[in-house]
């Protein structure tokens, strides 16, 4: 476990844990699932390293919540790891899930097949926990999952905003050395580390996926907008799929709601 986790404020891990179990339980529990149909809007941040994601998604997240459009957290790899962890998710969800006719689980464990170097058993079981917490989140709504593969573990789930942040290697190699307080030369090698790293995490566990730009609802340049400018493109975004969510949802309610007729032969 990294060395990072202990490091996370408590009154963040305590938020994240009431959070992550009142996802696990609207999850687990689908007549309850179904009244909150229309709060299953989430976003997906993938990202380039040193594009600034993490701050972006915080950033996010505060907007949202200022503007009112529910309750917003944003999720990154330390916060979700730890939690999930610490708390028995994965037992609870994975129990869940596999009651449809082809489940998610099947779906993401057939992808090893199909890698040249496909994880070992440790790793399998580690991302399974991960990914059943983030399929928890975004079902649940209201969550920005920062990297991990988290647009192809929610692909074809309903509410999903998939946003891809990119920007120049200049661009990303200063901010990484202005933000860790590294040499642009260390810098330089720190980005080239991460990426190769996250290459061979997309290689192993999701082999045949691609990255390319029309998988993403949105892809957002950070060196060209600011982070507020950036917050701003997606705000409308989130606007109008929680209003398309939800009126999707009354048009449902009504139709189960209306009598249905009986032709009666005489």
């Amino acid at each position: 476990m990294s060395s990072r986790y202990s490091q996370l404020p408590g009154a963040r891990l305590d938020a994240a844990e009431k959070v992550l179990k009142a996802a696990v339980h609207f999850w687990t529990r689908p007549a309850e699932r179904g009244k909150e149909e229309e709060d299953r809007v989430f976003v997906t941040v993938s990202r380039q390293p040193g594009a600034g994601a993490i701050s972006f998604s915080h950033k996010l997240a505060e907007r949202l919540n200022q503007e009112g459009l529910g309750e917003w957290s944003a999720w990154d790899r330390e916060l979700v790891e730890k939690v999930s962890a610490e708390h028995g998710i994965a037992k609870e969800v994975i129990a869940a899930i596999p009651t449809r006719h082809r489940s998610w689980l099947q779906d993401f464990m057939q992808n090893f097949s199909a890698s040249e170097n496909p994880p070992d058993l440790v790793e399998i079981r580690a991302y399974k926990r991960v990914a059943a917490a983030i399929r928890a989140l975004a079902a649940a709504g209201h969550a920005i999952i920062v990297g991990q593969g988290g647009n192809f573990i929610t692909q074809r789930m309903p509410g999903a905003i998939h946003l891809r942040l990119v920007a120049p290697l200049e661009h990303r190699i200063q901010e990484t050395a202005q933000r860790d307080k590294l040499s642009i030369h260390e810098a330089a090698a720190k980005v080239a580390e991460i990426e190769h790293r996250r290459n061979e995490f997309f290689r192993r566990f999701w082999p045949g996926k691609s990255l390319a730009p029309e998988t993403f609802t949105l892809t957002l340049n950070s060196g060209e907008l600011s982070l507020d400018e950036l917050v701003e493109c997606v705000l409308p975004l989130v606007r109008g799929r929680q209003t398309s969510c939800k009126c999707s949802h009354s048009l449902h309610v009504a139709d189960a709601a209306k009598p249905s007729a009986v032709l009666v032969k005489t």
